[in-house]
């Protein structure tokens, strides 16, 4: 019965994580107004854009990509080849 409750406090601990870091973004909506912003691409390529990039950094992360706060050379690659990815596989979403 023990392993039971076990199972299912990890279970609940995953949920929460996922709904925590993809279900309830608090740069999602700022980094897909963002892209709209830049007047290239539509909606829908700004939103897949952003699902793919959120999918890759935390919140935290994206924040500091929006703030231009990028101070390790290797993140920053990270980031553009992500962002080069993202734009291409989200030409034709």
């Amino acid at each position: 019965m023990g392993k039971v409750f076990l199972w299912m406090g990890v279970v609940l601990l995953a949920i929460y994580l996922v709904k925590s870091q993809y279900l309830s973004s608090k740069t999602w909506g700022p980094f897909r107004d963002g892209c709209l912003a830049s007047g290239g691409a539509t909606e829908e390529q700004c939103s897949c854009l952003s699902d793919y990039v959120h999918e890759r950094f935390s919140d935290q992360e994206v924040q500091r990509i929006m703030d231009t706060r990028i101070t390790d050379p290797v993140f920053a690659e990270k980031v553009n080849k992500t962002v080069v990815a993202g734009t291409l596989a989200c030409r034709n979403p």
